[in-house]
C-alpha cells in the first residue's frame, strides 16, 4: 500500500506531493494528461514560445516566494506599466519609481486626469499598510464600486482599470470582488510581474523535479475500504493510507460526488507572428475602446529569444469565449489592430487560436464564504484546489501546502490565513 496517492499533477497537487515526500512520507503522484502543470503550460511552435492563455509570475504572492527557487527560473520582468491604446493614439501610464523613463509621458497623459492619478497615489499608499492578507478580509463589493467610491472618474475606469485589472480577473466590467482588487494591487507593488525566459513551464517543472509521477494514468473512481482509500482507474486498482484530490474541480466532484465549482470564466487568445517590426513597446497594451481586443502584448519585446531571430510575437486577449469562428474571429481581432498598425496588422501571420473555456473560476463579492474546504466526504481524501482559496497560482500553491500540513498534521500551515 502507498502511503498517500496524489490524484493530479497541476500546481496543487505538485505542491503538495513535494512538500509531503520532502516529510518522509511516500507519495505517488497520478495524471490523467500526459505531462503536469495543469493549466500552465507552455507551446513552443516554429521557434516561437509563447503560454496557454496569458500567463504572468507575481513574484510577490506568498507562496511562490516559500515554494519556488525564482532564481533558477531565469524570470525577466515586464515592465511595470501599460500603454493606453485608442487607435493611433498611445499614452503610457507608468509606476515612476520603478520604471522612472514612464514619468514624463505618465505626467501628460490623459487617459487618467491629473486628480486620479493623485487618488492611484493615495490608494498605493494605503494599500501597502499592513500584511498582504489582511486586504483579503474586510467589507466586500465589486471592484468597480470599490473604484467609483474612492473617487475614480469614467475615463480611468475605462481606459485603464478595465482593461489592466480586466485581464488578471478575465472580467472587463470589474464585477470581481474588491478584495481581490486590493491583494493583486499589493502584489503588484510588492514584487515583480515577471516570466520565466523558457516558458512558465518551467514552474511545474521545477515542482516535480522529486516526484514520482505517472502520467497518462486516469482515476476513475475513490472508495474508502479497509483503513485507506481504494483507487480505481485505467490501468488498474491501487491502494493509499490516505489520497490528495487535485484535480480540476469537475473531475473532483465527480470522484467525490460533491460540489466543488464555483462556475468558470472563459477567455480567448490569438497569438499572431510578424517578419517586421510593427511595435518597439515591451510594455503591456490596452484597448480603451469598444471592441473584442482587452489587451494584447509584444512576447518577444518583453522576453527576448520568445521569436526567431527577426521575427516577433505579439499575444492578443479576447475576454470570454466568442460565439464567432476561428476565421470570423481572426478577421475581427485584425480589424481592430489595424487601427493600431495599419501598415502592418493584414501581413500578421496566425500562429494559434486558443479558446479557454474555464480560465479561472467566478470570484465576485463575498465569494470567499462559499469555498470549498479540504475535507471530504470519504474518509482519508482532502482535497488541494485552487477552488478552496482563490482562482490562479497563490491560490492553487497554498491549496497545496494546507492539505499537505492537514495529512501531517502541521498546525502552522492549516492556520496560516488565505494569501498569506
Amino acid at each position: 500500500m502507498q502511503d498517500i496517492i496524489v490524484v493530479g499533477a497541476g500546481l496543487a497537487g505538485l505542491v503538495a506531493a513535494r512538500t509531503l515526500t520532502r516529510a518522509g512520507r511516500r507519495v505517488r503522484v497520478l495524471e490523467a494528461a500526459g505531462r503536469s502543470g495543469g493549466r500552465l503550460a507552455t507551446h513552443r511552435q516554429d521557434g516561437f514560445t509563447f503560454e496557454s492563455g496569458y500567463q504572468v509570475l507575481f513574484t510577490a504572492y506568498p507562496a511562490v516566494q516559500r515554494q519556488l527557487d525564482l532564481a533558477a527560473l531565469d524570470l525577466v520582468s515586464i515592465p511595470p506599466a501599460a500603454v493606453v491604446r485608442r487607435g493611433p493614439q498611445v499614452e503610457v501610464l507608468g509606476d515612476p519609481i520603478r520604471d522612472p523613463a514612464s514619468l514624463p509621458r505618465t505626467l501628460v497623459a490623459g487617459s487618467m486626469p491629473l486628480p486620479d492619478k493623485l487618488r492611484l497615489t493615495r490608494l498605493a499608499a494605503r494599500l501597502k499598510v499592513g500584511a498582504p492578507h489582511t486586504l483579503l478580509s474586510g467589507p466586500d463589493e465589486t471592484t468597480r464600486a470599490y473604484l467609483k467610491r474612492q473617487g475614480f472618474g469614467e475615463r480611468s475606469i475605462q481606459s485603464f482599470f478595465a482593461p489592466f485589472f480586466g485581464g488578471i480577473f478575465l472580467k472587463r466590467d470589474l464585477s470581481t470582488s474588491a478584495r481581490l482588487f486590493r491583494y493583486y494591487f499589493r502584489m503588484l507593488m510588492d514584487g515583480a510581474v515577471a516570466l520565466p525566459r523558457e516558458g512558465m513551464d518551467r514552474i511545474p517543472e521545477q515542482l516535480a523535479r522529486e516526484l514520482d509521477i505517472s502520467l497518462n494514468v486516469r482515476v476513475e473512481r475513490l472508495e474508502a475500504r479497509g483503513g485507506g482509500v481504494s483507487v480505481l482507474t485505467g490501468a488498474g486498482e491501487l491502494q493509499a493510507a490516505q489520497v490528495v484530490l487535485a484535480t480540476d474541480p469537475w473531475t473532483a466532484a465527480q470522484l467525490l460526488g460533491e460540489p466543488v465549482t464555483h462556475g468558470s470564466v472563459g477567455s480567448t487568445y490569438l497569438y499572431y507572428a510578424s517578419s517586421e517590426p510593427l511595435d518597439e513597446q515591451p510594455r503591456l497594451l490596452l484597448n480603451a475602446e469598444d471592441g473584442l481586443i482587452n489587451n494584447a502584448h509584444w512576447l518577444s519585446n518583453a522576453v527576448p529569444g520568445r521569436a526567431p531571430a527577426g521575427q516577433s510575437l505579439l499575444a492578443v486577449s479576447v475576454l470570454g469565449i466568442s460565439p464567432l469562428d476561428d476565421a470570423a474571429l481572426d478577421a475581427h481581432v485584425r480589424g481592430e489592430l489595424s487601427r493600431w498598425y495599419p501598415d502592418g496588422a493584414a501581413r500578421l501571420r496566425t500562429l494559434r487560436i486558443q479558446r479557454l473555456p474555464h480560465a479561472q473560476f467566478a470570484q465576485p463579492p463575498e465569494f470567499a464564504a462559499t469555498l470549498a474546504g479540504h475535507a471530504t466526504r470519504i474518509p482519508g481524501v482532502v482535497l488541494a484546489s485552487e477552488a478552496t482559496s482563490m482562482s490562479g497560482i497563490q491560490g492553487a500553491m497554498e491549496s497545496g501546502e494546507r492539505a499537505a500540513a492537514i495529512l501531517l498534521g502541521d498546525l502552522e500551515t492549516q492556520s496560516r490565513p488565505r494569501g498569506a
